[in-house]
């Protein structure tokens, strides 16, 4: 595995990251952990998750995946962002409106 570093961060990270978007959908928990270790012991240190993959059951996964494994989390990049809403605003506060100008 090659590695880089991740803008002008320092954090150095594996040249390919582990997309998790099918986590908990299309692959099951069980194919989601194997995929997790079969990507760390190739190398990989760089996951991408987001809160909207399968509704919020990726990040899940993944955390009972590092929780299982102590100082795993040390050794992990974890990238993530947020888009879309994933759910009903707070009674009586607005919804933000997030639009691809801003």
């Amino acid at each position: 595995m090659k590695y880089g570093t991740l803008g002008n961060s320092g954090a150095v990270v594996s040249n390919y990251a582990l997309g998790t978007r099918t986590f908990g959908a299309e692959a099951t928990e069980e194919t989601s952990l194997a995929i997790l270790c079969s990507y760390v012991a190739a190398g990989g240190n760089f996951v991408d998750t987001a809160d909207v993959y399968s509704a919020g059951v990726s990040e899940e996964i993944i955390g009972r995946w590092l929780a299982q494994r102590p100082g795993t989390r040390d050794q992990m990049v974890l990238a993530t962002k947020g888009r879309f809403p994933m759910g009903a605003a707070p009674k009586g506060l607005p919804r933000v409106c997030l639009t691809p100008d801003l």
